[in-house]
């Protein structure tokens, strides 16, 4: 029995800032917030949900199609959303695609006898790029490169094949390059991947630190890593030039992760400052604890979409319906493969 897009959530879906939820001024009042919990990683308990801030409705997207959702992500409109579960039929880790509007699940690595995994959506909507993992007898491991696949063909390019383990994939704004961890020899770095000529660099590298989930804006690029060789707790740090510069959001007694970034600095995180992981936002200056959305289990993975990504998607498309200049991102609100005026109408719902 489907369970996605129960009553009220195709109406949730449609309205992006319907008014005010119970928070400080300083906290965001719109947009929408991807994150999952579980009660452990290997609870298999995991469980993505979609948060309203206009509305301050919170729905579960699940489905008996798969199990132990998490890492999702937005496309170029927040009707269109990607993350990694199990297809609990074939015991495989794969990557979903969901749209809010037409409530259209596709299981876009279905049956590929690998692990598919960490999906985020490129700038334009038009592509993904995933972590795929193969089991390799000699190494008796898996064996994990990075994959971006084309959703309009559905055609799958590998983008690295090394001894090296790369996961955590993220396209850099202008969508020319993708930043990823890489593991090798027991040594973790934060890489760069230029799509057009192959050319990998080395961003950032400690020894005996491990670095981990890149993440980028307009404001920079942000990303995990240990305090120190000796202190093994999670910090968040934004790279200034070819350092790392710690934010204020760190202390010796607990770990903060997972940022998501947004272009004026701002950042959306999870902490473990009172206990277990909750969720974050840090404007700036200031963290505020997003307490109407903690639970007990432990709160990751955030993803954002907020009226500024809605206005520029809703002006890209008006000019395409005009046959002006298209910017080549994905307007197809509802999914169904045409883009006209229903689309505009839906997209313009984003920013109300």
């Amino acid at each position: 029995m489907q369970r996605i897009g129960i009553t009220a959530f195709l109406t949730a879906a449609l309205m992006l800032c319907a008014g005010a939820v119970s928070a400080s001024a300083e906290m965001p009042q719109q947009g929408k917030l991807l994150f999952h919990h579980y009660s452990s990683y290997s609870a298999m308990d995991s469980e993505l949900l979609l948060h309203d801030f206009g509305t301050g409705k919170t729905q579960s997207i699940a489905d008996d199609a798969f199990i132990h959702a998490m890492n999702a992500d937005f496309g170029s409109h927040c009707y269109d959303i990607v993350f990694m579960a199990i297809d609990p039929a074939l015991d495989e880790w794969d990557i979903f695609r969901y749209n809010t509007v037409s409530r259209k699940l596709v299981n876009l690595t279905e049956r590929s006898g690998f692990r598919n995994e960490d999906p985020k959506f490129s700038p334009d909507g038009n592509c993904i790029v995933f972590k795929r993992g193969h089991w390799d007898t000699q190494a008796d491991g898996f064996v994990y490169d990075l994959a971006e696949m084309n959703l309009q063909t559905c055609s799958i390019t590998m983008l690295t094949e090394s001894a090296a383990e790369e996961s955590m994939p993220y396209y850099a704004p202008d969508g020319k390059s993708i930043y990823y961890s890489e593991i090798l020899n027991g040594e973790t770095s934060i890489c760069r991947l230029d799509l057009k000529s192959g050319e990998k660099t080395t961003v950032y590298a400690e020894k005996g630190v491990q670095s981990y989930y890149p993440m980028l804006s307009d404001a920079g690029l942000y990303f995990t890593k240990w305090h120190s060789a000796e202190l093994h707790n999670d910090c968040i740090v934004k790279m200034e030039g070819n350092a790392p510069a710690l934010l204020p959001l760190h202390a010796a007694e607990y770990n903060c992760s997972d940022p998501f970034p947004l272009r004026d600095g701002s950042l959306f995180f999870s902490s473990t400052k009172e206990g277990g992981y909750d969720l974050y936002f840090y404007d700036g200056q200031t963290e505020y604890a997003l307490t109407a959305l903690s639970t007990p289990q432990e709160d990751l993975g955030t993803a954002y979409y907020g009226r500024s990504d809605a206005e520029k998607i809703i002006a890209e498309t008006t000019d395409f319906l005009l046959c002006r200049e298209s910017s080549g991102r994905n307007m197809d609100a509802d999914g169904n493969g045409v883009v006209n005026a229903f689309d505009l109408a839906l997209l313009k719902r984003m920013a109300k």
